[in-house]
């Protein structure tokens, strides 16, 4: 390079295009000079390397090289250049980056300088609002008499049995043991055929038909009922084997005894234990989904699209295994399940940013100690040293995310002391 050209090198130069919610598209502009020195380093560099015809490996002459791999140098050099200047640009507008900015058009001829426009999703900056005083209305945070009867209901109906019916037909009520063989169109079907199955006449049936069928039918009566398979008209033999009915024991000392208590006080007493803690842990549920969901309402902003993809694909994968089971969902399924989930995968990834603007304002950190204490109360339920060790392991890999994690409960809590409640109605 000659005294003229050094005297006239510039800079990089990086400039900010365009702003569109948290999408920002830059330009980054590298000097003719440096695009061609590192375009000759990297052909250096491929000449060590290179296998030429007539000549050992390496020793190629340079111009030979150079007629061979110019395009590959030049690609070379235009992606050093890029790791190079693009992370560069990102600090020098200051951008809070999200996503690994992606390179949309190269732009570049020889002796010019090269011209990159990168686009690149950053961290909105939400400046949080309207998060004291959020009206909170608390349901009860103890069971009343009504959820107590009702709980002594569920535990008797768990400890009934089955008695023979006095009944002669069975009824709305009916336990009924049946013997059936399903056809269609005057054919057995496969798989359709049994002994023994007990049908619950009060509880909604999966084979459309039956319930009706069996009423009024008698011990030891057979009789082909029109039922649906898969949506298909089937005929269904049936043989009555038996009618049952239900018979729940009494509420009294001997119950409380049958579940490992001395008395009915104690039962009681034990069940309304177990509700009110139900009922509180419900109540403190609510009082946070009340919160979040006034704090997602008051502060509305643009969202990185990468990070509503990357929770919506979460969300969508804990569905479809909780839907799929066997069963392959179908486009449709899934396209509507993704539509579906997508304001609340908006609503959690602003909900994140809010915390997090909420801690900064007000402050909210956490201390080492804080940290040290959520250490030991994992390392109680450690079985052993192993296990403790393993444990500790663990904590100094995450401990950003768990300190993450303390400071978002510390928010949480400093926003249900800001809260004004009201009571609401049992």
């Amino acid at each position: 390079m000659g005294i003229f050209s050094a005297l006239t090198s510039s800079k990089p130069k990086f400039k900010k295009l365009k702003e569109e919610g948290c999408v920002v598209t830059l330009t980054v502009e590298i000097p003719a000079e440096e695009v061609e020195n590192q375009s000759q380093t990297s052909l250096v560099r491929l000449q060590s390397q290179a296998r030429i015809p007539g000549f050992r490996p390496g020793k190629a002459p340079l111009d030979m090289v150079k007629q061979h791999f110019a395009g590959r140098a030049r690609e070379e050099a235009i992606d050093v250049l890029i790791r190079k200047h693009v992370p560069a640009a990102l600090e020098d507008q200051k951008l809070r980056v999200v996503e690994t900015p992606s390179v949309e058009d190269v732009k570049w001829n020889p002796g010019s300088p090269l011209l990159l426009t990168v686009r690149v999703e950053v961290a909105p900056t939400p400046i949080a609002k309207d998060y004291t005083k959020i009206p909170v209305s608390r349901k009860p945070q103890a069971a009343d008499a009504a959820a107590l009867d009702k709980r002594l209901e569920e535990l008797r109906d768990a400890q009934a049995r089955l008695e023979i019916s006095k009944d002669e037909a069975a009824g709305d009520k009916s336990f009924v043991v049946i013997d059936y063989a399903a056809s269609q169109n005057g054919k057995p079907m496969a798989n359709a055929k049994g002994t023994g199955e007990l049908v619950d006449m009060s509880a909604e049936q999966t084979l459309e038909g039956l319930a009706a069928g069996l009423k009024g039918m008698k011990r030891g009566e057979q009789k082909t009922i029109k039922v649906k398979l898969g949506g298909k008209d089937a005929d269904l033999a049936v043989t009555v084997a038996e009618i049952k009915t239900k018979v729940l024991p009494a509420v009294d000392a001997e119950f409380a005894k049958d579940m490992g208590l001395e008395s009915l006080e104690e039962l009681k007493g034990k069940l309304k234990e177990v509700l009110d803690r139900e009922v509180k842990s419900a109540s403190e549920s609510d009082v946070v989904r009340q919160i979040e969901e006034s704090l997602v309402k008051s502060n509305v902003f643009a969202l990185p699209p990468s990070m509503v993809e990357r929770q919506l694909e979460g969300m969508m994968e804990r569905m479809k295994r909780q839907l799929m089971g066997a069963t392959q969902l179908s486009d449709k399924v899934l396209t509507d399940l993704r539509t579906k989930l997508q304001p609340k995968a908006e609503d959690e990834v602003r909900l994140a940013f809010v915390m997090s603007a909420i801690a900064e304002k007000e402050k909210i950190a956490v201390s080492e100690t804080e940290l040290a204490s959520e250490l030991e109360a994992g390392l109680k339920d450690a079985a052993d040293e192993a296990k403790k060790k393993e444990l500790r392991e663990i904590f100094d890999k995450r401990k950003d995310q768990i300190s993450h994690m303390i400071r978002e409960r510390k928010t949480l809590n400093f926003l249900k002391e800001k809260a004004v409640y009201t009571e609401a109605k049992a």
